[in-house]
């Protein structure tokens, strides 16, 4: 009997987290071209950004602005990345000292000096539903 207990609250704390859960939707804006991929990478801690995402995946980029609905996010402290793949090689395309041909944006519209802006200057809490507007650069 003891068992079944703990295994019905188990199952009511996942089934309430299910229906309380927060959304996250992000808002990228700065678009120019309505062509190729946006790669899209969430980090959740100093130590990876840049280096190894929590999550990440690609949307075809089908509009100026595009609303993307991040769902299963759990609550916490997170710095995104993104770039438009205009001609589909899936990498960020690059010039001379490795500066982007490609836009790209940081949650925060956080802004780099000679490379990319720190984890401190992008990251954001998530706790509630939140919609999060990153303008390409």
């Amino acid at each position: 009997m003891r068992t079944m207990i703990i295994f019905l609250v188990f199952v009511l704390q996942g089934a309430a987290q299910l229906l309380f859960a927060q959304n996250l939707t992000l808002e990228v804006r700065g678009i120019e071209k309505v062509e190729g991929h946006l790669y899209v990478a969430i980090y959740n801690s100093e130590e990876t950004f840049m280096k190894k995402p929590l999550t990440a995946f690609r949307i075809d980029v089908k509009d100026k602005v595009l609303s993307i609905p991040c769902q299963g996010l759990p609550a916490g402290t997170y710095a995104i990345s993104l770039f438009q793949d205009e001609n589909g090689n899936a990498k960020l395309d690059t010039a001379a000292f490795g500066i982007p041909k490609e836009k790209f944006g940081f949650s925060n519209d956080a802004q780099g000096v000679m490379g990319p802006p720190s984890y401190e200057k992008c990251r954001f809490t998530f706790s509630e539903d939140t919609t999060l507007v990153i303008h390409l650069k």
